[in-house]
């Protein structure tokens, strides 16, 4: 096949199967060995962090980079799922990757996958979607020189490309909850163990203390591998300032006792991230490369799309998609003061517990109208889902369908007054949808 460009390459990938067999974990590996051999991937003097969990993975990647940028340190980072632009899933120092250079990177994975399947051994290996923008990441890293490599899993752990990743200074597992049971199990132990398989031999570990039952099987996974394990709790003094966005914390540091610490938004839960990124910080840099004021800057300069996002005035796009997700989501709406009316535009996909999320939401109470509406998205639920989901929240009188997300984000937004809010959430396939008619409508 002769694929000439950018647009040519992500149609490729794009036609490749989300999933494999989890064999192919076994294939995947010796490929990536195959590509390190070529192109030595792996350098020892990097900071190489991989980051697994069900809720804040890609926060707390973006805490990592911001404070790592801030020491001036050239960084990757690598995270899912992209909202706009396939390219959002590579950045390099705060700019996400060039399609030229995204295709360079393609090219070269390409090429080298050729030459791994003239050997008979793996001459039917074909890598997931996935794994190639995964393989296409390494690439573009290295041809960037990055120093600092931030990794984030997908679905898993145990079994996801990013496990196949030789040198790393530290692995971080945030919050687990039910997510993905279809692959990963259907209790907190089952999937904790998918999550900690990302833990190495002697690799430190730093993990959210939420649940017991996940903190057993992290600490037992951990000792086995003889990695230093540390729980990090979240923050408990903490002021959200609603007027000026951001909220304040206190964290006990290794370095510099009780530090005072703000971060440029009105989620609560992104505390916790924070948190998590500065204990990763802390163990993997000395105390005399990691400075107060960088640490202070890095988290105070963090941005991430689709997190209690507030892209105008009155309108916040949240990320949430699970229950966890949503009962944080919520606790940051009941924070937040206002004297109009809270307006929702909700959606999932199908593999989500949107009934669930939607009981959690309408017995917060905290919302004059609920919408629900279908994404034009192939794994979005559909009208008869949408309809039941209705039919669920019957005692809620203010709620309505809308086959079209955006005609109704436009239609909520017009019902709007100026002290109103409106709030998206559910999934970031529709935060996705959204940001990107919105731009075509600009």
């Amino acid at each position: 096949m002769n694929i000439t460009d950018y647009t040519g390459a992500v149609s490729y990938i794009s036609s490749i199967p989300r999933f494999a067999d989890k064999n192919d974990f076994t294939n995947m590996k010796a490929f990536y060995e195959y590509m390190d051999k070529e192109l030595s991937l792996e350098n020892k003097e990097n900071k190489v962090f991989h980051v697994a969990g069900t809720n804040g993975k890609g926060s707390t990647c973006a805490y990592l980079a911001s404070v790592s940028r801030a020491m001036g340190k050239r960084t990757g980072v690598f995270t899912s799922p992209h909202l706009t632009d396939i390219c959002e899933r590579i950045v390099v120092d705060d700019k996400h990757i060039e399609e030229q250079e995204f295709f360079a990177a393609f090219k070269k994975v390409y090429d080298l996958l050729g030459q791994f399947k003239a050997q008979e051994a793996y001459s039917s290996y074909i890598p997931t979607y996935f794994a190639w923008l995964f393989f296409i990441a390494a690439v573009a890293f290295k041809r960037a020189g990055a120093e600092v490599i931030i990794w984030e899993t997908g679905l898993g752990g145990r079994l996801d490309a990013t496990n196949v990743i030789v040198h790393k200074s530290i692995s971080i597992i945030t919050e687990i909850g039910f997510d993905h049971m279809e692959y990963l199990g259907d209790t907190i132990e089952k999937i904790a163990t998918e999550k900690a398989g990302i833990i190495k031999a002697g690799v430190p570990v730093v993990a959210t203390f939420r649940e017991v039952a996940s903190k057993k099987v992290i600490e037992k996974m951990a000792l086995e591998q003889n990695a230093y394990c540390i729980f990090v709790k979240k923050p408990v003094e903490i002021k959200v300032n609603e007027a000026g966005r951001a909220i304040d914390f206190c964290y006990k540091s290794r370095y510099y006792s009780s530090a005072d610490f703000e971060i440029n938004t009105i989620a609560e839960y992104q505390t916790e991230n924070a948190t998590l990124a500065l204990s990763a910080l802390e163990q993997v840099y000395t105390k005399a490369e990691l400075s107060l004021e960088k640490l202070r800057l890095g988290l105070l300069n963090m941005k991430w799309q689709g997190r209690m996002e507030e892209i105008e005035p009155g309108v916040i796009f949240d990320g949430a998609h699970n229950v966890d997700g949503i009962t944080a989501f919520l606790k940051s709406v009941n924070n937040m003061e206002n004297k109009g009316k809270k307006y929702l535009l909700f959606s999932a996909v199908t593999d989500k517990q949107a009934d669930k999320m939607l009981k959690l939401i309408n017995a917060s109470g905290l919302f004059y109208k609920i919408v629900l509406a279908h994404m034009d998205n192939e794994r979005g639920i559909d009208d008869d889902t949408l309809e039941k989901l209705k039919n669920q929240l019957a005692n809620f009188e203010n709620i309505e369908i809308y086959n079209d997300a955006f005609v109704a984000y436009e239609i909520l937004k017009k019902d709007m007054q100026k002290s109103d809010y409106l709030f998206v959430c559910g999934s970031l396939y529709l935060i996705g949808e959204l940001k990107r008619r919105i731009k075509e409508n600009d």
